[in-house]
C-alpha cells in the first residue's frame, strides 16, 4: 500500500511544488499539478456574492497570471524523471472550488503548504476549499524541503474523524514501521489500545502516550509533545463547521494551523 497519485496546488503566493516533487519522487508516484489564480478567491466574492464581480472580469484578471504560472511550472517539471500532468483548465474558472475538487478528486493524498508560511491568504482558502469538498487527505508542508516523515505522531481521541486521518497515514506508518498514539487527558475507553492493536496488525509499532491537560490548549501540549520526541509528522483529524457562504476550521485544527511545528496530515 502506498500513494501512487500525489496532488498539488501552486498559488500566486504560496505553493508546495518543491515538497510534492521530491515526495512522489521518493514514491515512484504520479503528480498532478493544478492552479489557482488570485482573482478566483477573491474574499469579497466569497463571503458576499452580491459584491462579486463577473466571472468573466475573474478570468480576465487572471488569465496572464495563470499564464506564468503554467509556463513555470512545466519548466520546472521538465527536469524531473517523475511521471507528472499539469491540469491548468481548472484555473480558469471563476468557481474555483469546483475546478479544484474535479482537479484532486481521484489523488491519493494532496500535498499543500502550511498557511503560516504562506505570504498571503490564498493558503487558507485552497486548504478549506479542498478539506470541506473532498475526502482526500491532506499534508501540510513548510519549506522546500522534502520532509521525511519517519516518525509520526498520531492525536487520538477516539472519534472516527481521528481514525479516518491515521487511515489515510498509512502508507507512512507502515513504510517506518512505527509511530505514537497520543491522547491528552482520555476517557477510560479511549486511551488508544484498540488503535494500537490496528496499527500492529499492521506491522506498525504503535506506543501509547497520555498526556496531561493541564489546563493548557490541545495544539500546545501535542506540539510541545512533538519537539520533546523529535517526531517530523502529526497526524489529526480536521474538525470544522460550515457557516452560510463561508467554510471554518474548528478552533483545534485552526489552532494547529498557527503553532504545528511538522508537516501536518489531515482528514476529515
Amino acid at each position: 500500500m502506498s500513494y501512487k497519485t500525489i496532488a498539488t496546488v501552486v498559488m500566486p503566493d504560496a505553493d508546495a511544488l518543491e515538497a510534492a516533487i521530491g515526495c512522489a519522487a521518493r514514491w515512484g508516484a504520479h503528480l498532478d499539478v493544478t492552479m489557482v489564480g488570485r482573482s478566483q478567491i477573491d474574499i469579497p466574492a466569497m463571503i458576499s456574492p452580491d459584491l462579486a464581480v463577473t466571472g468573466a472580469v475573474f478570468l480576465e484578471e487572471s488569465r496572464a497570471e495563470l499564464d506564468k504560472m503554467a509556463q513555470r511550472i512545466r519548466k520546472r517539471l521538465t527536469r524531473e524523471d517523475i511521471a507528472w500532468a499539469l491540469d491548468d483548465d481548472s484555473g480558469r474558472t471563476a468557481d474555483f472550488i469546483t475546478g479544484l475538487v474535479r482537479a484532486i478528486r481521484m489523488a491519493d493524498l494532496v500535498i499543500l503548504p502550511h498557511p503560516g508560511a504562506s505570504k498571503g491568504d490564498t493558503a487558507v482558502s485552497v486548504l478549506e476549499a479542498v478539506l470541506y469538498n473532498s475526502r482526500v487527505p491532506i499534508l501540510l508542508v513548510r519549506g522546500a524541503d522534502t520532509p521525511t516523515l519517519e516518525s509520526a505522531v498520531l492525536a487520538w481521541d477516539g472519534n472516527d474523524v481521528a481514525l479516518a486521518a491515521i487511515r489515510a497515514a498509512m502508507p507512512l506508518l507502515k513504510q517506518s514501521g512505527r509511530a505514537e498514539i497520543v491522547t491528552i487527558d482520555p476517557p477510560h475507553d479511549t486511551t488508544g489500545r484498540d488503535l494500537a492493536v490496528m496499527l500492529e496488525r499492521q506491522g506498525v509499532d504503535a506506543s501509547i502516550a497520555t498526556l496531561p491537560r493541564g489546563g493548557r490548549r490541545i495544539s500546545e501540549v501535542l506540539c510541545d509533545h512533538v519537539r520533546e520526541q523529535g517526531a517530523d509528522l502529526l497526524v489529526m483529524g480536521a474538525y470544522g463547521t460550515r457557516r452560510l457562504r463561508e467554510v471554518l476550521l474548528g478552533g483545534v485544527t485552526r489552532d494547529f494551523l498557527d503553532t504545528a511545528p511538522v508537516p501536518l496530515l489531515l482528514a476529515r
